[in-house]
């Protein structure tokens, strides 16, 4: 669905034209198949011209837990926590290197199993509804990609003998076509829901740079009344000069930058007071020295957060954005959030304005798997 623009935005509003996004999604027995596969799937793509902007794997145990993670994000938080707790480990080893090597595998395994397990695309409720949408010991995978053909996508998927396979084609106008995959031939074949949506994806673009911003902020505040509201995943803003820009609220530079601070911080104060305890310092002595450990600390986590929050925390940057104009058009910004459960159409308005454009993708459980819908 896709919301009319207001009067002076039809002139900077483009065309449908070709496809500006690509989410593909695909359901496999088996609760590692999805992982399996997603290397030689996403080679496949990049080499008949598909750009992968992000893959995230879902997998659901015998027993019916779920788990969901990015496998890009999972690498990049191993290299990026390896990379600044050695350096850390070379400051505070007075440029040793073996305590530069110690603290760089200490940082790449801890960090790799802390994005697993924690930096998650949904939060533990929605995740808890996926997951029962699934059968027991199956996978999906989902993939958003730009450029490329949408029926080679689909064809190259069917090689890896999917249950279910259906494809999202967003325009600039946000409206979407979907498409099922060969088992299911023919647009809109996919088979029927055995029960209602279990999850929605959700993409609002308003007029405006900061628009969405601001929008983020209120619903922030409205969000203690309101549990319902949709969680926001990624911002996206362009300048007048169609300059794009990607935020996240929960694991972008400025959350994670901060996040770091305070624990980092209080580690340091922990660790400096035990020090000068130990040295014989004295109470007086020992809150000093803690306290200056802290300051030191703390502004390792700042720049060690702002990296994570930049490399990890965003899934997508600026410029694999280029060649998207007409999703995010100059001077604009768009909103991509996550909301379980079925959403009515009240419950859209009052989440996205009159003045904005939406697009509401839907994923539905069927007896081979769960599908997409718009």
């Amino acid at each position: 669905m896709s919301g009319a623009p207001r009067p002076d935005e039809a002139a900077a509003t483009p065309s449908k034209g070709d496809p500006q996004l690509s989410v593909l999604l695909a359901c496999f027995a088996g609760a590692d198949r999805a992982a399996k596969i997603r290397r030689p799937l996403s080679e496949r793509l990049k080499q008949q011209g598909s750009t992968i902007l992000d893959e995230v794997i879902f997998r659901v145990d015998g027993n019916g837990k779920g788990r969901v993670y990015d496998p890009r994000r999972t690498t990049a938080g191993a290299l990026t926590a390896a990379l600044t707790w050695g350096v850390f480990g070379l400051v505070a080893g007075g440029g040793s290197l073996t305590s530069l090597v110690i603290w760089a595998v200490l940082g790449a395994v801890c960090g790799g199993l802390f994005t697993y397990y924690s930096v998650h695309t949904l939060p533990k409720a929605q995740l808890g509804r996926l997951a029962e949408g699934m059968h027991p010991d199956s996978s999906a995978i989902v993939l958003f990609t730009k450029g490329g053909d949408a029926e080679e996508v689909i064809s190259n998927v069917a090689s890896h003998e999917p249950t279910t396979t259906t494809l999202a084609a967003i325009f600039g106008d946000l409206s979407a076509r979907v498409m099922a995959g060969s088992a299911d031939p023919g647009e809109g074949s996919a088979p029927p829901a055995e029960k209602g949506t279990i999850l929605n994806m959700l993409v609002v673009r308003r007029p405006g740079r900061h628009a969405a911003r601001q929008a983020l902020a209120d619903e922030r505040s409205a969000a203690k009344s309101d549990p319902t509201l949709p969680r926001v995943e990624l911002l996206f803003e362009s300048d007048e000069h169609g300059v794009p820009k990607v935020h996240s609220p929960t694991w972008g530079v400025h959350a994670r930058a901060w996040s770091n601070v305070i624990s980092w911080g209080l580690l340091g104060l922990v660790v400096g007071v035990i020090a000068s305890l130990t040295g014989g310092g004295g109470i007086v002595g020992s809150l000093e020295g803690g306290l200056v450990t802290a300051v030191g600390w703390g502004a390792f986590g700042l720049v060690a957060g702002a990296l994570y929050g930049l490399w990890v925390g965003r899934t997508v940057s600026a410029h694999r954005l280029k060649g998207m104009d007409a999703l995010l058009p100059p001077n604009s910004s768009l909103t991509l959030a996550w909301a379980g459960g079925v959403l009515t159409n009240e419950a859209i308005d009052r989440w996205a304005p009159p003045e904005s454009q939406r697009l509401v993708l839907r994923f539905e459980p069927t007896a081979r798997g769960v599908v997409l819908r718009a």
